[in-house]
């Protein structure tokens, strides 16, 4: 997804990978990074769940790329943690 200046989001692309494996990750970043037209473009913030192995991909194949945690997932994680907490 992206954001718009507007902060409207909008689809970049849809991949369907076999596993969640860093290869298919790579080879799936890898032909999204194919998509942009020049070379100075790439995406500086990436923003994802907390997978490790989309984390190390994003690493290998957007090298100036700032990967942060999503703030949804966040919240959700927060709530699971609270809720363990404070009803065991």
């Amino acid at each position: 997804m992206g954001v718009t200046l507007t902060g409207l989001t909008f689809f970049v692309a849809f991949i369907l990978v076999e596993a969640e494996c860093e290869n298919n990750f790579v080879w799936a970043l890898d032909r999204l990074k194919g998509l942009f037209m020049r070379g100075d473009a790439y995406p500086r913030v990436i923003v994802s769940d907390r997978d490790i192995v989309l984390m190390n991909a994003i690493s290998v194949v957007f090298l100036e790329a700032c990967n942060i945690l999503c703030r949804f997932h966040i919240d959700k994680n927060v709530k699971i943690k609270c809720k363990m907490i404070v009803h065991p």
